[in-house]
């Protein structure tokens, strides 16, 4: 699928947001611009022509995608001790991308290990560098960018992303709560859908979908990040698929089918559960809710405890005011979380794509 410009006010299938919102309200502007470097050795020209044509062209990264994952060991540093965010496969750091003299934001995240055994290190990080090479190939304007990785946080690679000014989904509607509108809102569930298409579309499967992934740039705009990793992850990190949610704070938006808390007999055995494009359909539900409340889902339940037993049980979230959620709106959430067993089927991607923007518009009608 081709990459659209933000420029022309459009995401990715066609729809114009711009008659919706401000145009300035869908670009990127960053500062720093790098010049290209000239050492081949080290794959600076590729890495600076990436981020130069990330910020020339407002996320349309035709033409610079590489057969390789750029090491930028010695390019990044690293700004603070600690991490500035911790997600459910390991910790973000903030940093400094150099190169040629200048620099750019970044985000570091590195992933955490719960094993202390190294001897398949050199196996795992070959797995995960092939997976970060399929997410250096994707290109749309709501999913995050992968720059390259560093080896300076951790025994394994840690993946050098942009970094957006509004955080993830969860902080921007916390802070935003009382001033964010409607239609911004639903900008949003627009930018999530549209770019969790295009990962099904490229037979990848999120498999965290969660407010802490969602990520937002400085001029309101969603990006996906973090997705197609979540199994090879709980590999490599050494714990089960569903702790790791569990322990990360995904476990509000996972879909009950993927809450399988038998431990595998070995390392080598199979996960008992994988994510599929249906439990990502159920987490886009609770985004949903999420970006039209400004909770977070079961946000009454303060132990994560109480939120399995909910989950576990079939107990759905409790119904949000009219005032924040119509109808019509929560009758498709209910749909999104319909159990795999039951006899309607969720939605499907070109689905909530089409739901979502039929409700922006449906707006932008009713306010004329």
């Amino acid at each position: 699928l081709p990459a659209v410009p933000l420029a022309q006010g459009q995401h990715q299938g066609g729809f114009g947001v711009h008659d919706l919102l401000p145009v300035n309200r869908r670009s990127i502007t960053l500062s720093s611009r790098p010049a290209q470097a000239t050492d081949p050795a080290t794959g600076t020209v590729a890495i600076s022509a990436r981020i130069q044509r990330f910020q020339d062209t407002v996320w349309n990264l035709d033409d610079i995608r590489s057969n390789f994952v750029p090491d930028l060991t010695g390019s990044v540093v690293q700004e603070g001790e600690r991490p500035f965010a911790s997600g459910s496969f390991g910790d973000v750091y903030r940093g400094k991308l150099r190169l040629s003299g200048r620099s750019i934001d970044v985000a570091v995240k590195a992933i955490r290990t719960y094993s202390a055994d190294d001897t398949d290190d050199v196996k795992k990080t070959k797995k995960l560098r092939r997976e970060l090479k399929t997410w250096m190939n994707l290109e749309h304007v709501n999913i995050l960018p992968l720059f390259g990785t560093s080896m300076n946080f951790g025994r394994f690679p840690a993946m050098v992303c942009p970094w957006l000014a509004n955080g993830s989904l969860t902080s921007f509607l916390e802070r935003r709560h009382d001033t964010l509108k409607t239609a911004e809102r639903l900008a949003l569930l627009v930018d999530v859908a549209v770019g969790l298409q295009y990962l099904h579309s490229r037979s990848i499967v999120h498999g965290d979908l969660s407010g802490s992934n969602v990520l937002i740039d400085g001029n309101g705009r969603a990006c996906i990040s973090d997705f197609g990793l979540s199994t090879l992850l709980t590999k490599i990190g050494g714990s089960t698929y569903a702790t790791s949610g569990h322990a990360g704070g995904t476990l509000r938006w996972t879909a009950p089918e993927l809450l399988d808390l038998q431990m595998p007999e070995d390392e080598e055995s199979p996960l008992h559960v994988f994510p599929t494009p249906q439990s990502d359909v159920y987490s886009f539900g609770r985004i949903m809710l999420q970006a039209l409340t400004g909770k977070v889902p079961y946000h009454y339940c303060i132990r994560d405890a109480q939120v399995l037993s909910a989950i576990m049980k079939g107990v759905i979230p409790t119904r949000p005011s009219r005032a924040l959620v119509t109808d019509h709106q929560w009758s498709f959430m209910q749909q999104c979380w319909m159990p795999v067993d039951a006899g309607e089927s969720r939605p499907s991607n070109d689905e909530i794509v089409e739901f979502a923007k039929k409700e922006l518009v449906r707006l932008e009608k009713a306010s004329l």
